[in-house]
């Protein structure tokens, strides 16, 4: 069967479940697990890597297992919805004002702004009661959770064996992952973290407590006068992330709403990411109708020490934060030097207004005689100091933010202004624009940016949402992008653009159907060029995919996803990739079994046609692999839970590649065509 029909037939396998009315009912009985990575590979639709979604996935775990109340929700409560934007939460918070208690959850049908698929989302953590009670005894009868994963490849690399004669792994390929937390109602946080990555040591004298990365925190929250508390390992995020902002954050996503952000202050870190967070404590305290936050942190990061200086100082040429120590030079380079962080925020917040000034300095403990970027016109200092002034402002059916911040001595500056405007019961409009100096660079920013960082950039973002009927919804964005100054892979200024479109409709309450479109644009040095000055070229990329969901019975689920690719250059003749994806989910009725299957077929000409893919993993695990060359990638995820406490999963995966003898490189260079991963993990709560 030549490749173009196999896709056809399984695309439309799940058509053929369409007879069946009893799942009809289903979505309430949907895996709460399925809805959440539902909702993250919205959020990271753009995503190009597997970054660390643990502390965010955790969060929504918790608000599973904890609902909030309707009737009670502030607006903190209601943002920890990132789904959400802020014109539906300040819907929910009138609608609530004016009519009274909210009786059920189908009410919500009747706000402004609220469809079904919003709705679907938000029932597994939420709950309607007139009166919700805590208090602070809840800290002694809070749940504990306990879990251990491991993970390992199948094949092993030359990195491993005892005849690379390159600098070669010093522990085996296994990786060991151990998590512990406890909440005490809503008062109390706290847990740790131990992990070992593959190829790192493990008990051998390396590393004093045998784990390489040990991370551990301990929050309050409304204690007294006290509104939070933190101590421990943790992040700071302000304003719209300009001037310190050291957690997770969404960039551009389907969530064409999402733009502005929602800084939370302090929160705990609570990943397995090593590196971009702080270690010490931080408060904040309610003063009048503002809120004061301080916070210090110490801690010894990873540097590449290339010298020592005549006064004694150390001397670095790169700051690593792969958090992997697999050779000597890794384990050389593990807490090399050391970091002092401390910063402070004041916000001044009323119904219709709300401001707030940060300041932060961070200074590492040696001084950095590395190549200079010529990206960059001044060196890096290991000293830095930034201070930020943010404001959001509302008026009815508008709201308008912003925030600029200033990185001192030399005043570079960067800026982020933007609107939120509901035109209409079913037309919603986001407009951000950003200008960042190309030599703005504090120590911890994230601010609204095509690049990698906040600097070098101008850009004008748009975006548009529209419901034309009753579980039918059509968003989109255009984005247009300047880079003033050279950047990595491009020797003079340049630009680009991006559209998305994106249409999602609930046809029934069983079966989703998402069609989306992405083109981007950007100008790039020419490949292999012998001119003298490297001419750049335009680079297109674009993308349409084709989602199906299906919950076909009470027990049976499936997804189809058909996404096409093509890469155009100036340069080189067009590419075009495919992908088809077929997911099957199945939940037991009489046994605690979950599976989950998928089986794909790709074929990319290179690594620029590639196309990125979410994948069901297990608890807090995230996996957006590249899909790219020729061939099929299969996982099978199961979940068994013996107890109602007790969960146990295992998850294997392989990618096999038709036109490759040999993948990777270096240490990292297997002998054969296929990858294979195989992961467990166990989760006790008590």
């Amino acid at each position: 069967m030549s490749f173009a029909r196999l896709s056809i037939v399984v695309l439309f396998i799940p058509m053929a479940f369409l007879i069946p009315k009893s799942a009809i009912s289903q979505v309430n009985q949907a895996d709460v697990q399925q809805i959440i990575a539902d909702i993250v590979e919205d959020l990271t639709s753009k995503s190009e890597s597997e970054e660390d979604y643990s502390q965010f996935i955790e969060d929504l775990l918790y608000l599973c297992e904890n609902p909030i109340n309707l009737n009670t929700a502030t607006m903190d409560d209601l943002k920890k919805f990132i789904f959400l934007n802020d014109f539906q939460i300040s819907s929910l918070i009138d609608y609530r004002d004016s009519t009274g208690s909210i009786l059920t959850l189908y009410e919500l049908q009747t706000i402004v702004g609220f469809d079904l698929i919003d709705i679907q989302r938000m029932a597994p953590f939420v709950k309607v009661v007139q009166e919700d009670k805590t208090n602070l005894a809840s800290i002694y009868y809070g749940r504990n959770e306990l879990s251990f994963r491991y993970r390992t490849s199948v094949e092993t690399p030359i990195g491993y064996t005892k005849n690379y004669t390159g600098s070669g792994y010093l522990g085996d390929k296994n990786a060991y992952y151990t998590r512990y937390s406890y909440r005490g109602g809503k008062h109390l946080q706290m847990g740790f973290i131990a992990e070992k990555d593959a190829g790192e040591p493990f008990f051998d004298g390396k590393f004093k407590t045998g784990f390489d990365y040990l991370s551990g925190y301990v929050m309050f929250t409304k204690i007294g006068k006290v509104k939070k508390l933190i101590a421990g390992d943790y992040h700071a995020e302000f304003g719209q992330g300009l001037t310190f902002w050291n957690s997770l954050s969404f960039g551009k996503s389907s969530s064409v709403l999402g733009v502005r952000k929602r800084a939370d202050g302090l929160t705990k870190h609570s990943s397995a990411f090593e590196s971009q967070y702080m270690r010490g404590a931080g408060i904040t305290v309610p003063i009048l109708k503002a809120e004061l936050t301080v916070f210090a942190s110490h801690r010894n990061i990873d540097a590449n020490i290339s010298d020592t200086l005549e006064n004694g100082d150390l001397a670095y040429s790169s700051l690593p934060e792969t958090g992997l120590h697999r050779t000597l030079t890794e384990i050389n380079n593990r807490n090399a030097i050391s970091e002092f962080t401390t910063g402070g925020n004041i916000t001044y917040n009323s119904k219709k207004f709300k401001t707030g000034i940060t300041i932060a300095h961070s200074k590492i403990n040696g001084e950095f005689n590395g190549t200079q970027s010529i990206y960059q016109l001044k060196p890096t200092p290991s000293e830095k100091t930034a201070i930020g002034f943010s404001a959001d402002l509302f008026i009815k059916n508008y709201q308008f933010f912003g925030e600029i911040s200033a990185d001192l001595p030399n005043l570079y500056l960067a800026s982020v202004v933007g609107g939120l405007f509901k035109l209409s019961n079913t037309v919603q409009l986001s407009i951000l624009g950003r200008s960042y100096s190309r030599n703005f660079n504090p120590r911890y920013t994230a601010g609204f940016a095509e690049g990698s960082g906040t600097y070098n950039e101008n850009g004008i973002y748009t975006g548009l949402s529209i419901l034309p009927a009753k579980g039918w919804k059509l968003s989109g964005y255009v984005d247009l992008f300047k880079y003033p100054w050279l950047k990595f892979g491009v020797n003079s200024p340049s630009g680009g653009r991006e559209f998305m479109a994106q249409s999602e409709h609930s046809i029934v309450d069983f079966f989703n159907l998402n069609i989306r479109y992405r083109y981007k644009s950007v100008e790039k040095n020419l490949s292999n060029s012998t001119n003298p000055i490297t001419p750049i070229v335009n680079q297109a990329n674009q993308s349409i995919r084709l989602q199906i969901n299906f919950n076909a019975t009470s027990t049976v689920s499936l997804k189809t996803n058909l996404e096409t690719s093509i890469f155009d250059s100036d340069s080189t003749s067009a590419e075009y990739g495919i992908l088809l994806a077929q997911d099957l989910g199945f939940k037991m009725s009489r046994i605690p079994v979950n599976l989950n299957l998928r089986f794909a077929i790709f074929d990319t000409p290179s690594w620029n046609s590639r196309i990125y893919s979410y994948e069901t993993d297990m608890l807090y695990s995230f996996s957006v692999p590249a899909y790219y060359s020729k061939g099929t990638r299969l996982f099978a995820l199961i979940k068994y839970s013996p107890k109602p406490l007790i969960d146990l999963w295992l998850r294997y995966s392989q990618t096999y590649y038709s036109e490759m003898d040999e993948l990777g490189q270096g240490a990292d260079l297997i002998n054969t065509n296929t990858r294979s991963e195989i992961k467990a993990m166990v989760r006790i709560r008590f």
